[in-house]
């Protein structure tokens, strides 16, 4: 549909300030979040808060390390100890060399994390950065076609094999009017795989780490569980894997793990992460490896999910993504989301 083209009766016209709002009314309360961890919640909430502000401009990566590096040190000891020196772009990085010689965690880039998760059992990740070098995902929902089937959220989670509570995609619905004059909101919300993710940057232990291309990845082996990108996150798009299953529900229940980033990981009911994990979508990264598209986009029946490159002009992507009708949830953030919307 074009922009010129009249919006379809029973589709409300709804503004970017609404669909941030219904985002902002899905968020899980940061205190209570962080509170069921082990972790100092005080420094968790000043942490993700800080983070954002990095995300917006108005803080440097550096002054946010210079920040916290002493008491990351003596909360999180060795594990921060270890980790590469954080920054949000890879293979760049985003902290001066001065910077990174005075923090408390080894000298290194936020690249090690991706060129070294051969070492911690995520090899096909560290293939697919050499892989997508030329390439730059993004995925395009046209929300005049979203028909809120959930068909996005069920082939996911049969996709991914996500445990119960948690969805990598949702669909938000709101309703407006009143009956029998009644329209509808359906706002489907993947991961947004951020350009500037406050997730990476609040990350203690660099287990959040970007792509080259553009997608936002966790190394299991890292995480520790803190939760602090969860709340870091603008768009509630991570979720904690506490181990639970579809017991009794669906056949060999616990028994077969998540494909994702092509790793097989054995049993859940073993209780092996991504179990005590932080989770999210990946835009599928295994199919994307396999010349496939996310799992989403391939089931959706009003055919509103668009996958490709953003880098590529004359991709579909691309030329959505740059029409009038192409918005980004919550661009005030300052994350610059590879998925867009139209209106």
């Amino acid at each position: 549909m074009s922009s010129t083209e009249e919006r379809l009766p029973s589709i409300p016209d709804v503004g970017s300030d609404e669909f941030d709002a219904m985002v902002d009314a899905e968020q899980t309360d940061p205190r209570e979040e962080l509170e069921k961890t082990d972790y100092d919640t005080e420094l968790g909430l000043a942490m993700a808060e800080d983070a954002k502000r990095v995300s917006r401009g108005e803080l440097s990566s550096d002054d946010y390390w210079k920040k916290y590096d002493e008491v990351a040190n003596a909360e999180f000891g060795e594990v921060y100890r270890a980790t590469p020196n954080p920054s949000i772009e890879s293979p760049d990085q985003t902290i001066s060399d001065e910077t990174a010689e005075s923090l408390g965690c080894s000298v290194g880039s936020m690249d090690d994390v991706a060129c070294g998760l051969a070492e911690g059992g995520q090899e096909a990740a560290g293939d697919e950065a050499a892989a997508s070098d030329d390439e730059r995902w993004g995925m395009v929902i046209d929300l005049q076609k979203c028909v809120g089937c959930d068909s996005c959220t069920v082939a996911c989670k049969a996709e991914n094999r996500t445990p119960p509570g948690v969805s990598y995609n949702v669909v938000m619905e709101e309703e407006h009017g009143e009956f029998p004059n009644v329209t509808r909101t359906n706002l489907p919300r993947p991961c947004m795989q951020c350009e500037n993710p406050p997730c990476v940057q609040v990350c203690p232990v660099s287990a959040t780490y970007k792509m080259d291309d553009g997608v936002v990845n966790i190394d299991y082996e890292r995480c520790i569980g803190c939760r602090y990108c969860m709340i870091a996150c603008p768009y509630g798009a991570r979720y904690f894997d506490f181990g639970e299953n579809y017991e009794g529900e669906v056949q060999a229940d616990g028994e077969v793990t998540s494909p994702e980033y092509g790793v097989d990981r054995g049993p859940r009911e073993d209780g092996a992460s991504p179990v005590g994990n932080v989770r999210k979508c990946s835009f599928c990264t295994h199919r994307l490896e396999r010349g496939e598209e996310p799992a989403c986009v391939e089931t959706c029946v009003g055919d509103a999910r668009n996958m490709g490159d953003l880098d590529d002009p004359d991709s579909e992507v691309s030329e959505m993504a740059d029409s009038t009708r192409a918005f980004q949830l919550k661009e005030s953030e300052g994350t610059d989301p590879n998925v867009y919307y139209l209106k």
